[in-house]
């Protein structure tokens, strides 16, 4: 006998997303766990840490040159995460 009520966990899923109120938590992971990728294995292995706080990216950089970069970069560094994470996520990135 077939049940008659069956959904896939694929459609149940984004709507415990949406109920949990989770969606904006996994949008700022995403986005942290874009910033390898978009700033390249150099960049990256110089980051000691990265968190997200009222919209903005907080980065600890090991190297003042880097920052320096980076900072010149933030328009286009913005743009690049939030499509990465699909959205309008974060609008500044702080350098520390």
């Amino acid at each position: 006998m077939k049940k008659q009520n069956t959904e896939t966990i694929g459609s149940l899923i984004p709507l415990w997303i949406e109920e949990m109120k989770l969606k904006g938590k996994l949008s700022e992971t995403r986005v942290i766990a874009a910033w390898d990728k978009v700033v390249g294995s150099f960049i990256a292995s110089k980051t000691r840490e990265i968190s997200i706080k009222d919209s903005k990216l907080v980065v600890r950089l090991d190297s003042s040159v880097v920052r320096n970069e980076l900072a010149h970069a933030k328009p286009m560094l913005i743009a690049r995460l939030n499509a990465e994470a699909g959205g309008d996520i974060i609008d500044d990135i702080l350098l520390w």
